[in-house]
């Protein structure tokens, strides 16, 4: 039987580690999102040493597990002169994180939008980047929403991995309520619960977004 009281008195500790988790995810992610976007457009239209750069942050990310990259932030800068304290760190592997992935997602959409569209554009005079914000971008959206809903799941659920460095934050408080009390169970399923609602609303909230934004379906 669950200890329903064991719960209870987890409940505040765990709800005070999951701000930080939201607090982490908030800032680090939409930030990650920005840089993806910047990248995608580096590999398409960058100059040749803007493209490598682009290629490099890009393998570094697909080829190196996140925990190694949290790693080296938090324990590796500091011998180069750049300390951090933990939640900057957190902020900052997963804004690294999700650029690296979401430039992928972002790179892929661009492309699945008809060239001849930009070629039409461009016959009536627009300028790349006027094409780009009047006819590409708003046909973007319903190529991007689904995956970037996943990105934003997995990243979400990967700041757990900022436990190691004591970060207080969901994961962490669960660890340290577990150490305590050895409620294994109630305390390790409660946190599950917490993650799986968390993640139910965003994947709600990107498919709301998904069906409104499906009448800019590409014309092909």
């Amino acid at each position: 039987m669950l200890d329903m009281q064991i719960i209870a008195q987890a409940l505040p500790v765990l709800m005070k580690g999951f701000k930080v988790t939201i607090a982490v995810a908030a800032v680090g992610i939409p930030i990650g999102l920005v840089v993806g976007t910047l990248l995608a457009y580096m590999t398409l239209v960058g100059t040749r040493p803007a493209r490598a750069l682009a290629r490099t942050y890009i393998e570094c990310v697909r080829n190196i597990p996140f925990l190694i990259i949290v790693y080296f932030a938090y324990f590796g800068l500091p011998k180069l002169g750049l300390a951090m304290e933990a939640y900057k760190v957190a902020v900052l592997t997963t804004a690294f994180y999700t650029g690296g992935y979401f430039s992928e997602l972002m790179r892929a959409a661009i492309l699945s939008v008809p060239r001849g569209q930009m070629q039409a554009a461009q016959a009536l005079g627009m300028g790349y980047w006027v094409a780009q914000r009047k006819i590409i971008a708003p046909q973007l959206l319903g190529f991007l929403i689904p995956p970037t809903a996943s990105l934003i799941i997995m990243m979400f659920k990967d700041t757990a991995i900022f436990s190691v460095i004591t970060l207080p934050e969901l994961t962490y408080q669960s660890n340290v309520e577990v150490s305590q009390s050895f409620a294994y169970v109630e305390i390790l399923g409660l946190t599950a619960l917490i993650y799986w609602v968390s993640s139910w609303f965003i994947d709600l909230a990107g498919n709301v977004l998904h069906r409104y934004c499906q009448r800019w379906k590409p014309v092909r």
